[in-house]
């Protein structure tokens, strides 16, 4: 059984063909000029199969060149062409053809994503990423092992620690240890960092004490009173980082219910 062109449309790439009035297919311009289609032609069904096939490759190999632009692992670029529509065959097969052109290199991908991420991602986080793109395990480790996780997170967890200048230093050590956990660094590394950043810097802390005594009594001391209110009130500022020994002199400085 034969396919009959029935009608063309020129479009801004290729060609829209029509045939046997129901079959429509998006003809990239090498294959209409191969198969020399147009109104009337009649093609067997055989090469009618293996035209759309040819299609196929050009059309999904044009789209992976241009995903290419930006750099992908095979496994990226292998589940962008099948949610594309490509057969998973044919798209497996591309994949084998950009890699071995060097298109692909999950080697060369892994160990530029580790050195633009390494400041912002620990190793736990990365290697989670880096999974979830399909690269092998190994590759991951061997670029990993070459940075040096003492030596950025020193950096990183001075830059935290001292931008919590609202927080008092229990609250700023806890807020810096939380958040470069969660962004997968080791935490035996960042709480031995914390350590000396406590000794390195200390804090005055007696500023912002007063300041959240006052913003806490007004907030307060028309809800509650007398001895509910001041148990309230060193509750608040004990959670908040403030040591208890600071927190009874400051109702004593403020001669509030002491």
């Amino acid at each position: 059984m034969s396919k009959l062109v029935t009608d063309i449309k020129k479009l801004k790439s290729g060609y829209k063909v029509t045939f046997d009035d129901e079959f429509i297919s998006n003809i990239e311009l090498d294959i209409f000029i191969k198969y020399r289609l147009k109104p009337g032609i009649s093609l067997e069904k055989d090469v009618y199969y293996e035209m759309l096939k040819e299609n196929d490759k050009i059309y999904y190999t044009k789209l992976g060149v241009l995903k290419l632009k930006r750099m992908q692992t095979k496994k990226e670029l292998l589940d962008y062409l099948v949610d594309k529509g490509c057969n998973y065959h044919l798209a497996q097969e591309l994949v084998s053809g950009f890699e071995k052109r060097r298109y692909i290199n999950d080697d060369e991908y892994t160990r530029l994503y580790i050195e633009m991420k390494k400041h912002l991602q620990g190793p736990k986080l990365i290697t989670s990423k880096l999974l979830k793109k399909g690269v092998d395990q190994d590759i991951i480790k061997k670029y990993l092992s070459q940075i040096d996780e003492y030596e950025i997170l020193s950096v990183l967890v001075k830059k935290k620690y001292t931008a919590y200048k609202q927080k008092t230093q229990k609250q700023a050590l806890i807020s810096t240890r939380n958040h470069l956990i969660t962004k997968g660094y080791k935490r035996e590394i960042i709480d031995s960092i914390l350590i000396h950043m406590k000794q390195e810097f200390p804090r005055d802390e007696q500023p912002l004490l007063e300041k959240t005594f006052d913003k806490l009594y007004d907030k307060y001391k028309d809800k509650k009173q007398g001895y509910e209110l001041k148990a309230f009130l060193k509750q608040k500022l004990y959670q908040k980082g403030f040591e208890m020994n600071d927190i009874e002199a400051i109702f004593i400085q403020k001669n509030v219910l002491s």
